[in-house]
């Protein structure tokens, strides 16, 4: 099964607008019922931007002037291919090619981003009102986290131009952010926004799996079983539940049956924090327990897992091709997070 599609990048002319700007920029106008797929896959979460040939002034004034310049994150207009627009877009928003898609009217823009990058997914622009009807544009159960996406994004933005403009230490910045972090049991309500961060999350995710809503109210439901949530916020606005821990106990070992933290908080000590903290929680509720075991499925992608996984102490104790087993032992080496300020 295909990842879903997280990023839609459109071309202007011909595509998201009727005409071509360098030729006709005062009779440009939206493609009929552009404005409706814009705001659907919004409001799913999918982030949208830019790939297009044109002058980015001019281009900046007309989406202004049509009423769609708030959709578009890290557009792309210039003069280089559009293969290295989509890659650098991936980078920009830290997430993988095979969760963009390219929408053009130019059959040869459409052969190369095929051909140099192959991962990413390509429309023909005359396909544009039929996206949101494609399963890869289908988000499953709306979250507060997808509806709010974009404004994530952005405020994501305004947190790395602060942090090129300081000056002083990559701890003292953190500081600066103001940075919350709420971390306590799921509650009923969260358990769209837990599968849909099991969908959505390769880099930090333990067994790269795709849960459904089923699977979580019944490990929910289960003695000795714990699903962890963590929720964040920083001066530059709320991020919503970035981070889930399924754990569950028994005897003298902690299991973490699965963990999943969202790529948009990679960078400021939030993953290794909130894992910490639910499996310091744990140790002080369960005085007998001496490990703590957790699997990894051994993918390149899921690479950031073992990062942390061996940040925080873990020593991978068995493997085979497919996964690998790493225990911490109790009771955990003190830590201390004084960027930020952690609650329940």
């Amino acid at each position: 099964m295909d990842p879903m599609i997280k990023c839609l990048v459109w071309d202007l002319d011909d595509t998201l607008w009727q005409g071509t700007l360098q030729d006709d920029e005062a009779g440009i106008k939206l493609l009929p019922g552009i404005m409706s797929v814009l705001d659907t896959l919004d409001r799913r979460g999918i982030v949208q931007s830019i790939a297009s040939r044109n002058n980015w002034e001019h281009v900046k004034s007309k989406l202004e002037e049509l009423g769609v310049g708030q959709y578009f994150l890290y557009p792309q207009c210039h003069y280089d291919s559009k293969a290295l627009s989509i890659e650098r877009i991936s980078k920009e928003l830290n997430i993988g090619l095979d969760s963009l898609a390219l929408i053009d009217n130019d059959p040869f823009e459409r052969f190369e981003i095929n051909y140099y990058v192959p991962q990413v997914r390509t429309y023909d622009a005359r396909q544009y009102l039929d996206l949101p009807e494609f399963p890869e544009f289908q988000a499953g159960h709306a979250t507060e986290e997808s509806e709010n996406r974009r404004q994530y994004m952005q405020a994501r933005y305004r947190r790395e131009e602060a942090r090129k403009e300081h000056k002083g230490s990559r701890e003292q910045f953190l500081k600066e952010c103001g940075m919350k972090l709420q971390i306590r049991l799921a509650q009923e309500e969260d358990y769209p926004r837990v599968v849909e961060l099991s969908h959505r999350t390769n880099q930090m995710n333990s067994l790269l799996e795709r849960i459904d809503l089923p699977f979580v109210d019944s490990y929910c439901n289960q003695a000795g079983h714990y699903l962890y949530v963590a929720k964040l916020e920083d001066r530059f606005g709320a991020h919503g539940l970035i981070g889930t821990c399924f754990v569950n106990t028994g005897g003298e070992e902690i299991d973490v049956s699965l963990f999943c933290i969202s790529c948009r908080i990679e960078g400021r000590g939030i993953a290794s924090a909130f894992l910490y903290t639910v499996l310091e929680r744990l140790g002080q509720q369960l005085p007998t327990a001496q490990t703590v075991r957790c699997r990894l499925v051994r993918k390149e992608r899921n690479l950031p897992a073992r990062l942390l996984l061996e940040m925080l102490g873990f020593k991978k104790s068995a493997s085979d091709d497919l996964e690998s087993i790493y225990i911490l032992q109790l009771p955990l080496p003190r830590k201390a997070f004084n960027w930020l300020e952690i609650g329940e």
